[in-house]
């Protein structure tokens, strides 16, 4: 009898579903440590995307890893290096497109798979050549959070009683940096609500008529919320993220579709690409 195919996307639900019912999210911790916060392969240097970035953050965070990399067993034996004894790998998704020819019509049809890959982490790797991490300072980090803030030229209010993005306006609304109570809470707050303005007609054209308390409007904050993280990671801002109001919302959608993660996490991170393309402008 053959053997059933795993079901990836179910399984990497079940990971995330868990995680979120424990109280916790693989996007509140996950920058910490390393040079750069978002997971990257330390072979090739290119960083990981969409759920990938999730599921290493929140292996990283259970594990209380400091490196940021990641190399396959494969990889970290090219660099002369070895994978401890006994260490256990981390699987991530990897998606193919194949094309096959439509018996019936002739036509070149595209077929999307997913497969697993295992990863380990710099920390699990003996022989690797330690690299000793850039200090950045807080004021740094909120110099660089300012400038891309400005370079959006969006239209923000600042002194308001709430944190909020008015698709009907195209405005966003902030409390002063001063109402926070930490300065890197205004920033990643702030980026949240810019994560919001994307999903613009203009911008990336996401949908964002749903009221709030309805199954659409919290997968909007899912997004939002991911792709604040993913910002967050990539300037090094550590302020809190999680909305314990919609962790209820997402499990529930997360349980009835084994798709939303993946489709939130790809959401995010053309959300996040098109704000960080303004560090480039």
């Amino acid at each position: 009898m053959a053997k059933a195919r795993p079901d990836i996307k179910q399984e990497v639900t079940d990971r995330i579903i868990a995680a979120l019912e424990e109280g916790t999210a693989p996007w509140v911790k996950g920058w910490k440590g390393g040079n750069s916060a978002t997971p990257v392969n330390g072979a090739s240097g290119r960083h990981y995307n969409g759920v990938n970035v999730l599921l290493l953050w929140l292996e990283a965070d259970r594990c209380a890893y400091t490196s940021n990399k990641w190399y396959t067993y494969k990889q970290a034996a090219g660099l002369d290096a070895q994978v401890r004894k006994g260490e256990k790998g981390t699987k991530i998704v990897f998606w193919n497109i194949i094309e096959k020819e439509d018996e019936k019509t002739g036509e070149l049809k595209k077929i999307f798979f997913t497969r697993y890959y295992t990863v380990f982490n710099a920390d699990q790797i003996d022989g690797l050549e330690v690299e000793v991490p850039v200090e950045v300072t807080p004021a740094e980090r909120h110099a660089r959070a300012d400038a891309l803030i400005v370079a959006t030229q969006a239209d923000v209010i600042y002194g308001r009683g709430r944190a909020c993005y008015a698709p009907s306006f195209d405005r966003i609304e902030m409390p002063a940096i001063e109402q926070f109570e930490h300065e890197s809470e205004y920033y990643s707050t702030h980026i949240h609500e810019l994560a919001h303005w994307t999903g613009a007609k203009s911008r990336l054209d996401r949908d964002l008529s749903g009221r709030f308390g309805s199954a659409s409007y919290a997968m909007e904050e899912l997004v939002a919320e991911l792709s604040a993280a993913f910002v967050c990671a990539e300037i090094g801002i550590d302020g809190k993220l999680q909305h314990a109001e919609y962790i209820s919302s997402w499990v529930a959608k997360l349980k009835e579709d084994k798709n939303a993660i993946f489709t939130a996490a790809s959401a995010a991170r053309k959300a996040s690409d098109y704000l960080t393309a303004f560090e480039e402008v």
